[in-house]
């Protein structure tokens, strides 16, 4: 009688822990997070890094001035792109036609595409005299086209050049009672590349109210001097470098700095790809004991490149902003 009762007994408690692994079990799959699931919030992740992109293309440190190893150097900071216009490709541009354009690209602060009389005054007026308050509807970010898409055109509507590439602008006094000679012009890699996706929406000021279009070029023979450094999938570390060129070519030689002379180097960087990069400029002088590395930390900076399908321009019509397909006579779309 009772071994029967603990067999019984023994018997049933079997049948619950067997009932009970059979209920896990079932649960199981129900509380876990399904592929798709997972997929979604990945999706929805990589969409809010994309929108907040614009972050990383924030705007160079400006108004930068040096002294060191007997020179003066001023800059207006790395600006993508220069403004300037070039005339060959953008992995070797030549000396550019300087146009007195601030750089950097300008684009519509949000997706509006209407906008009052009050706001578009407020546009002109800034970029007209580019010294007050931009407005809440503009925003500036870097972004050096890679090709060469960005056709400027004159009054005939003939291309008169191309925005590509990111730049350096040096004003380099030799502040010293000896001759300074530079003998190339680089910059270090401070961290890895990734990629930019950022969509820019340009507007040409050339539609706007009380804006009138137009440029010129700078053609002092040796007083400015050009380089283009080409980047590429580089890992941190890296240095990259270039000769100077002066404007009127090899017939300028060295770029050299008489006691108390200035002179003027443009330094461009090209890359093949929508990247962004970490540099730090840095000079190569000549001395007496061979080469000498300057480095610029206080230009440290990010550099950053654009494919020509993420730039849309969007001219004025009436009060709404419209997309140009082409590229209308007269145009500068900045």
């Amino acid at each position: 009688m009772c071994a029967r009762f603990f067999r019984k007994t023994y018997i049933a408690k079997i049948l619950m822990v067997l009932l009970l692994l059979v209920l896990l079990t079932g649960c199981g799959p129900r509380n876990q997070p399904t592929a798709s699931s997972h997929s979604t919030a990945i999706s929805s992740n990589s969409s809010s890094l994309a929108s907040n992109q614009s972050d990383d293309l924030s705007l160079n440190k400006t108004g930068v001035s040096i002294d060191m190893a007997n020179l003066h150097i001023d800059s207006s900071g790395v600006q993508c792109p220069s403004g300037d216009l070039g005339d060959g490709p953008p992995d070797n541009p030549g000396p550019y036609t300087l146009t007195g354009f601030p750089g950097n690209n300008l684009v519509l602060a949000t997706n509006r595409l209407t906008y009052d009389s009050s706001e578009l005054n407020q546009m002109s007026d800034y970029i007209k005299t580019n010294t007050i308050p931009m407005p809440a509807t503009l925003r500036r970010v870097l972004g050096g086209p890679i090709d060469m898409s960005r056709k400027q055109t004159d009054d005939a509507g003939h291309a008169v050049g191309y925005i590509y590439d990111c730049s350096l602008r040096l004003g380099l006094t030799n502040t010293s009672q000896n001759l300074i000679q530079i003998a190339g012009v680089g910059v270090q890699l401070t961290g890895s590349t990734h990629q930019n996706d950022y969509q820019y929406h340009l507007i040409d000021p050339c539609t706007l109210p009380n804006l009138a279009c137009g440029f010129g070029a700078s053609e002092t023979p040796c007083d400015q001097y050009f380089a283009t450094i080409k980047l590429g999938l580089n890992s941190t570390s890296t240095v990259l470098s270039a000769t100077p060129v002066g404007r009127a070519g090899p017939s300028c030689g060295e770029l050299t700095l008489n006691p108390g002379e200035v002179k003027v180097l443009y330094v461009y960087f090209y890359s093949p790809s929508n990247l962004i990069y970490s540099v730090v400029p840095q000079l190569i002088l000549d001395t007496p004991s061979g080469k000498n590395t300057l480095q610029l930390p206080q230009l440290t900076s990010r550099l950053a490149f654009a494919k020509g399908s993420q730039f849309t321009c969007y001219g004025l019509r009436g009060d709404t902003f419209v997309v140009e397909k082409e590229v209308p006579p007269n145009s500068y779309c900045i």
